[in-house]
């Protein structure tokens, strides 16, 4: 074996390897920020609570109107969706030309429930940006089967 460190000794040291494990380092917690921000334009701010009898969730929705949400009530879970959609129309005065974007957003949360929901246990409510779900807990059912002596054959 050479006495030098090995076959990549040649293109790295202790001191070039430190400085790029911590050039990585730098790296990877760049992107996770860039992913924070990424993941926090897709989504909104919710809260959850519960209670004896229900459990309560809080969405900040501050940017859309009560038509741009919907909730979906799924087996074990809402689904809170909120669209938006965005339309702009600029003429330049000298060229005389129109431009027209447009641009649609969708946003969403699930929020799981230790049981399953029924549609008639979900309530809600929408002001001042917030929406406010209300979900009664259900009882659990408890569904008995008879056992019956087995048959001698």
């Amino acid at each position: 074996m050479p006495e030098n460190g090995g076959p990549i000794m040649p293109f790295f040291n202790e001191k070039s390897i430190g400085s790029w494990v911590k050039s990585l380092e730098q790296f990877i917690d760049k992107s996770f920020e860039h992913y924070q921000t990424m993941v926090d334009h897709l989504s909104f701010p919710l809260d959850v609570q519960e209670t004896k009898n229900e459990f309560i969730a809080h969405a900040n929705l501050e940017n859309y109107d009560q038509s741009q949400i919907q909730i979906e009530v799924l087996d074990r879970a809402l689904k809170i969706i909120a669209y938006a959609s965005e339309s702009n129309r600029f003429t330049d005065d000298k060229t005389n030309i129109s431009q027209f974007k447009q641009a649609n957003k969708r946003v969403e949360r699930l929020v799981p429930l230790p049981f399953a929901v029924k549609q008639e246990d979900v309530r809600a409510t929408f002001g001042n940006g917030l929406l406010k779900i209300r979900v009664k807990k259900s009882r659990p059912s408890a569904n008995y089967i008879d056992i019956k002596p087995e048959a001698e054959e």
